[in-house]
């Protein structure tokens, strides 16, 4: 009965680890909480050594690049987000100049470019070397190179409202 009350006690306390990051050289930067196809979903953006998590200048404004994971899982590059979007900040309201969306959901890439995204950024702060990024983004994210649009029936939906504070890119 000792035992057993010790093996459940023993499982039941590594149970938080799982929720924790997985790679102790990443570091939660920020969240993305919405819907996949209309499922309540949340994950955290991470940084840290190997990912690509970070912002730099381009000719045409700003690269903001976020990788991220399930909140609920280990992290895994089969279970994973990655968003990258070029924002013009030269007017007085950013505006999306291209964009790109891979998900990975149990090994399964789905993808999305320009069109298939919407996005609509709140915030777009530089203070030296960190970046602030709010916005909301919605995509329809499809297998392979299949063309689809925000709106198409065929697809995977993302709804999300992100916050990140990411570091420039060296």
């Amino acid at each position: 009965m000792i035992r057993k009350t010790l093996m459940i006690t023993a499982a039941a306390m590594a149970l938080p680890a799982l929720a924790q990051d997985s790679d102790p050289s990443q570091t939660t930067v920020g969240s993305l909480d919405g819907t996949i196809d209309g499922v309540q979903t949340a994950f955290v953006v991470v940084d840290g050594e190997d990912v690509p998590t970070g912002w730099k200048e381009v000719e045409n404004g700003i690269e903001v690049t976020l990788r991220a994971f399930p909140e609920d899982q280990p992290q895994s590059d089969d279970n994973s987000l990655t968003i990258r979007l070029v924002a013009d900040t030269a007017s007085r309201r950013t505006a999306l100049q291209s964009g790109e969306v891979s998900f990975t959901r149990n090994g399964e890439m789905l993808s999305a470019t320009d069109d298939a995204i919407d996005l609509s950024i709140n915030s777009l702060e530089v203070t030296e070397d960190s970046l602030l990024f709010e916005g909301n983004i919605r995509t329809t994210l499809a297998p392979g190179d299949k063309d689809v649009s925000v709106v198409s029936p065929d697809g995977v939906t993302l709804s999300a409202d992100i916050q990140a504070t990411v570091i420039r890119a060296e």
